[in-house]
């Protein structure tokens, strides 16, 4: 993602720019996946916690997209 340094960017500008990432994205990059491995953490039993939690926890309440109306959500 190309994000100028400098810039007269608001707070929430800068907020609206930034990309969540998925859990599976996380998990699957490079770096992540050596430290795991460094800190002997089994990628199935982490996914398979994870997945345990998910499921315990309460639906996400909808989000109305930043763009609807040009307010971060």
């Amino acid at each position: 993602m190309h994000f100028p340094i400098y810039g007269n960017y608001s707070a929430a500008e800068r907020a609206a720019r930034i990309r969540t990432l998925t859990f599976p994205e996380i998990l699957s990059d490079p770096l992540v996946r050596l430290v795991m491995e460094a800190d002997r953490v089994d990628p199935l039993t982490l996914e398979s916690e994870l997945s345990g939690i998910a499921a315990a926890l309460p639906p996400a309440p909808e989000r109305v997209p930043a763009e609807c109306c040009g307010q971060v959500c």
